[in-house]
């Protein structure tokens, strides 16, 4: 499962949003993503497609499998296996823009929880609609940081409404930058999640997991929302954008 921007040339660049210390678990995150993803890329760049099932198989979740309780460590291995190169570099370019913000308010400890939290919030609304929608999509496996990023998404945009993310948007003939409130920019970006979610139902093969990006973030916004009021204090204190 892949994060994808609103619309196919409209891509965030950075936030203007300053966090108050480094974001020690974010970048943590980022490197175990990026670890877990050489074997993947070796097999990737030789063509060596037996290497290369195996480690999508034998690390990314199966939900025929997760139902039946066989290979649980998946829970967590899916979270940090990426399909190809484009993959993992989409999702960590989201983390590396709303991650920040979101470790500096809930602290890193608390963050990671959340994080891993979030993840299977996702991978348990997929399971889901494979299972009363998509049944031959039970044997599928699920890989990607996405779900659980969707999760950041979803505390970000409760926690920083107001705060702009610089973005590019690229046309046939135009390219351009601008700055874009957080509330209008993740908002576009759920709700071409949900319409892309429903019209996917029943289909026969789906490369994106949309429900699971739609569990993580409106995990996120749940956790977030009783934190709201302590967020907006802390941001008159430090000038973070609300």
């Amino acid at each position: 499962m892949g994060l994808t921007a609103p619309r196919e040339a409209m891509w965030p660049i950075r936030d203007v949003n300053p966090t108050s210390r480094r974001p020690l678990m974010t970048q943590a995150i980022i490197i175990a993503n990026v670890i877990m993803f050489m074997p993947v890329f070796y097999a990737w760049i030789t063509g060596d497609d037996a290497l290369y099932e195996w480690l999508i198989c034998s690390f990314g979740l199966i939900p025929s499998h997760l139902l039946a309780l066989k290979d649980l460590h998946t829970l967590i291995t899916s979270m940090f296996m990426h399909a190809d190169i484009f993959h993992i570099l989409f999702n960590m370019l989201f983390l590396h823009i709303f991650g920040d913000n979101v470790e500096d308010v809930l602290g890193r400890a608390s963050y990671l929880v959340l994080y891993i939290l979030w993840g299977l919030a996702a991978i348990g609304l997929h399971v889901l609609i494979c299972l009363v929608f998509s049944p031959f999509m039970l044997d599928i496996p699920l890989v990607g940081a996405s779900g659980a990023i969707s999760g950041v998404l979803g505390a970000y945009v409760v926690f920083f409404p107001r705060a702009r993310i610089l973005t590019a948007i690229a046309g046939y003939y135009t390219y351009y930058t601008t700055e874009i409130r957080a509330i209008h920019y993740i908002g576009i970006w759920f709700v071409f999640q949900l319409i892309y979610g429903l019209l996917a139902l029943g289909l026969p093969f789906l490369s994106v997991a949309y429900w699971a990006h739609i569990g993580g973030f409106l995990a996120g916004v749940l956790v977030a929302l009783p934190l709201r009021e302590q967020v907006r204090y802390r941001a008159g204190l430090m000038g973070w954008r609300w």
